[in-house]
Formats: C-alpha cells, sequence, structure tokens
C-alpha cells in the first residue's frame, strides 16, 4: 500500500472494532466508516459472542463506545455523536 492508497483508507476508515481479552489483551476485529455502523457491528457481535468490545476513533485517538457483556457506554464527551 503506497502513501496515498494509506491516505485514502483513512479518510474512508474511522473507527477500529477490538474485543478486549483482559486487561492487557485487546484484538483487533474490523474496521467501519463511521460509528452508527461501528455500534451496529458491536451490537450484532455481541448477540452472538458476548464480552467487552470498544470502538476506538482513528482521528482523535479515543474510545469512544466500551460495552460491558452487553451493555454499551458511551463516553459523556462523545454521546452527541
Amino acid at each position: 500500500m503506497n502513501e496515498l492508497e494509506a491516505g485514502q483508507r483513512n479518510d474512508i476508515v474511522r473507527y477500529d472494532i477490538v474485543r478486549k481479552d483482559n486487561e492487557k489483551a485487546l484484538f483487533w476485529l474490523e474496521s467501519a466508516a463511521n460509528l452508527s455502523i461501528a455500534k451496529s457491528r458491536v451490537e450484532q457481535l455481541l448477540s452472538f459472542w458476548p464480552g467487552e468490545y470498544q470502538i476506538f476513533d482513528l482521528r482523535t485517538k479515543e474510545v469512544v463506545l466500551t460495552t460491558s457483556e452487553g451493555a454499551v457506554a458511551v463516553p459523556a464527551s462523545n454521546a452527541a455523536e
């Protein structure tokens, strides 16, 4: 992948979805173009693979959503998205 392709990917993909295995291990699962798609995918994952998931905003480098065994917690600073 050249620099132009990498830059275009970053414009398209904004969120990463990871599964938290324990306090020290995160497993990347997939990327999503927007927060709505990422949340929907996490809900799908929770329906057949319970656990803790996080959605990272690749632009701000922050966690914008965390789940815990089916419960979804959105940080207050990101609740409006």
